[in-house]
């Protein structure tokens, strides 16, 4: 997961298949539930708040508990259509982790994706080690960029450097933390995100490129 476990995270598992963080937790007849609210959004209320939608202009935070600790860059574009793509991409990258923090329970990143990347998303939280883990500690999202896409000139790609070193994966059943085995430097990658405008002109999620990690994204590791 992006959470702390860098190999399981959508940007591999949506395009590449799931790999467990490690192992889940012993269950026990009482369920952890972590800290902060755990709302269960109808996509349509998600997205009468989404910040993609044309005029807004304002990172939403998602209701972590206190033992969770999001660093967003308030990093902006000058160009104002870039600066909503760039908005939107903010808040699904948030909406995405807090879906993860809750379980997989949470639907408000639906408002962010595409149809076509609803079914990706769902199907990477769906998997087990997702519904059985929430995690604790900082994530940052630093060094962001946008520029045209390549292949699909009227789409962007908004990109960041994501740094999970400070966090770690817990069993949602007990709240203990689950020993994690990746490389260390695997805590530390750039992630690109595809943008495109649908319909109604709100920029989407429309693709999840693989990531880049340290040290091949030498600037992601503070």
């Amino acid at each position: 997961m992006r959470k702390a476990c860098v190999g399981a995270a959508l940007t591999c598992a949506a395009l590449f298949g799931v790999a467990a963080c490690g192992g889940s937790g012993s269950s026990t007849t009482a369920t952890f539930k972590p800290e902060g609210s755990l709302p269960s959004q109808a996509p349509a209320a998600a997205a009468s708040r989404a910040s993609g939608a044309p005029g807004s202009n304002s990172v939403i935070m998602p209701p972590f508990g206190k033992n969770v600790h999001m660093v967003m860059t308030n990093w902006l574009p000058s160009n104002a259509g870039e600066a909503q793509a760039v908005l939107t991409d903010k808040n699904y990258e948030l909406a995405y982790l807090y879906a993860e923090y809750t379980g997989g329970v949470n639907q408000d990143w639906t408002a962010y994706v595409s149809p076509a990347m609803q079914t990706e998303v769902q199907q990477a939280l769906s998997q087990p080690d997702v519904t059985t883990e929430s995690f604790t500690g900082t994530i940052r999202f630093f060094d962001m960029t946008v520029l045209q896409d390549p292949t699909v000139p009227a789409d962007l790609d908004v990109s960041a450097c994501f740094d999970n070193a400070q966090s770690s994966n817990t069993s949602l059943h007990t709240g203990k933390v689950i020993p994690g085995n990746q490389p260390a430097d695997q805590h530390y990658y750039r992630y690109t995100d595809q943008l495109a405008k649908d319909s109604s002109g709100a920029w989407k999620v429309v693709a999840v490129l693989p990531p880049v990690y340290y040290p091949r994204a030498k600037e992601c590791k503070p």
